[in-house]
């Protein structure tokens, strides 16, 4: 006997309740991210530079 598989969660629903959904990719959230992560990479490269 086999069991009916869930359907697929549609587009933009979290995959679990409570989580927040992946941001899209041009959001504010994610251009922000993104900034954030190339800032911080400057900032270890200086650091390695410094030591």
């Amino acid at each position: 006997m086999t069991t009916p598989t869930p359907p697929d969660p549609s587009p933009g629903e979290p995959d679990e309740p409570g989580e927040p959904g992946e941001p899209d990719e041009e959001s504010p959230q994610m251009r922000s991210l993104r900034a954030r992560v190339t800032e911080e990479n400057r900032l270890r490269r200086w650091l390695r530079r410094a030591i």
